[in-house]
């Protein structure tokens, strides 16, 4: 039943109230809008959801041309000037870029699995999560365990403790591929062909 703030207003008027009627009317209305807040914020959440999984059903299969030119942009964000020397090298926190430049390595640049090398790197203090964060890269990337026995210890750069950032919970893997400075110039030279359309 739908009334009027105005007709019930005009009902109560001259009506005393006692002290404890008035704290559970009181904390009534404060229910009743912590509710309403809160269906609201479900709503809202569930729209965002479904845009979310709307956009996400719209992308089509991802040509090899498409594949080829992502991987080139997420290896020029982070690649490094020893590679030349070194080889191709990706590192990141997110499994999500791992898992897109192993597929780029395996389907654009034909790198075998046996080529493939892991680093991983934690803070000091979660030396004892080591098995767990073996557990965690070799779900994430479909590599056996013994893939991720390399684990470097790093202490927190002074600047990141002042601006409270954290570092990941699993912190950072590297992609290492052996033997591929010949690759590492190939993927330059695509850069700068790319660069030199823009």
């Amino acid at each position: 039943m739908n009334i009027p703030k105005s007709t019930i207003a005009y009902w109560l008027k001259g009506t005393k109230l006692t002290k404890e009627q008035k704290e559970k009317l009181k904390n009534r209305v404060s229910e009743t809008a912590k509710a309403n807040i809160q269906k609201r914020i479900a709503r809202t959440l569930r729209i965002l959801d479904e845009a979310k999984q709307s956009s996400a059903q719209s992308v089509p299969r991802i040509s090899k041309k498409e594949l080829w030119l992502m991987g080139i942009i997420l290896y020029w964000k982070s690649q490094n000037k020893m590679d030349y020397k070194n080889g191709v090298r990706f590192t990141s926190s997110d499994p999500r870029l791992i898992k897109l430049f192993l597929k780029w390595l395996e389907d654009i640049g034909e790198i075998g699995n046996e080529e493939i090398l892991f680093d991983i790197f934690i803070n000091n203090g979660q030396k004892e999560y080591i098995e767990e964060t073996r557990k965690y890269w070799s779900k994430m990337t479909g590599y056996p365990k013994p893939y991720f026995k390399r684990v470097y210890f790093q202490k927190p750069k002074k600047a990141a403790l002042r601006k409270g950032v954290k570092k990941a919970e699993y912190g950072l893997l590297r992609i290492r591929v052996r033997s591929s400075s010949a690759l590492a110039r190939q993927i330059s030279g695509w850069m700068s062909g790319i660069a030199g359309q823009l």
